[in-house]
């Protein structure tokens, strides 16, 4: 055999080797993509706070297409909205913004993501959702509520008191007539 026809069959077995390798750590083509598990920003949101939701997401074979949050304020029964995240495809970060919740309450929300193939993968923890308590309002809009009821209150108080001791101090019997014509 010639080195020319001893290096051809090298160079096809080689071939043949490596890419049976890549085949084996290929990750198979109905792979959706990866999500991780999300970090908000503010730890312990205030009523007038907006949450930022961050999480990266990646897809083996194919690119990023959207990632989405859904959340919701009353525990999945009539209510959840869903934001559309930002995607940065260099760090595979994903953000959104969750609005700020003025009452006070939990916030539960999950992530979902497509590829380009379309492929839709979902992190809910579980079916336990991610979630976090946004705190109660307190201040100046509750006080000035409660002050004004008992300033109402007091007001209503004093007209009648008013009326019934000049009840009490008119003459019995008595009726005034004006001028007789």
């Amino acid at each position: 055999m010639s080195v020319k026809y001893r290096l051809l069959l090298t160079m096809l077995a080689l071939i043949a080797v490596v890419g049976s390798v890549a085949l084996v750590h290929a990750p198979p083509a109905n792979t959706p993509p990866n999500i991780g598990t999300p970090v908000i920003n503010f730890s312990s949101p205030g009523p007038s706070d907006t949450v930022t939701v961050s999480v990266n997401v990646t897809s083996a074979r194919s690119t990023v297409k959207n990632v989405t949050v859904t959340y919701t304020i009353d525990n999945w029964k009539a209510t959840n909205s869903s934001i559309q995240a930002s995607y940065n495809a260099t760090t595979t970060n994903a953000t959104a913004k969750i609005p700020p919740l003025t009452t006070g309450g939990k916030v539960s929300y999950y992530v979902v993501a497509y590829d380009l193939t379309g492929l839709k993968a979902v992190n809910n923890n579980s079916g336990a959702y991610f979630s976090y308590n946004v705190t109660a309002p307190q201040g100046p809009a509750s006080t000035t509520a409660t002050l004004t009821y008992i300033l109402v209150t007091v007001a209503i108080g004093a007209a009648i008191s008013v009326v019934a001791i000049m009840i009490l101090k008119a003459p019995m019997g008595s009726t005034k007539k004006g001028p007789s014509s």
